[in-house]
């Protein structure tokens, strides 16, 4: 039988002033995990996750992080959020959610 690859996505949440620990807790019990916290929630969570809890698309992109270096390109998945919506049970506590790109390195 083929193995399913499932694809992990990261996101920055924004937790409402006095909300974090709620909505930490609040995303975990989605399915979420919780990376780290701070100004910001770190989340992970799988891209059918996050499409079936807050409405987001995915579409594949590469994008080279080093030039000049062979491997120097990295493969991401860039966030459609036109329709994104917040789950019922975050709207009291988070106040937005950043899909990031793979950075650029100069030399």
């Amino acid at each position: 039988m083929a193995k399913i690859e499932t694809i992990v996505i990261s996101a920055e949440v924004e937790p409402l002033p006095s909300k974090a620990d709620a909505a930490a807790l609040a995303l975990q019990r989605l399915g979420f995990r919780i990376l780290s916290m701070g100004l910001t929630i770190s989340v992970q969570g799988p891209k059918r996750l996050w499409e079936s809890a807050f409405n987001v698309s995915f579409k594949r992109r590469k994008k080279t992080i080093i030039r000049g270096v062979k491997g120097g390109k990295a493969v991401y998945y860039e966030a459609q959020t036109d329709s994104l919506h917040i789950p019922e049970e975050l709207r009291t506590l988070i106040g937005a959610v950043m899909f990031l790109e793979p950075p650029e390195f100069h030399q």
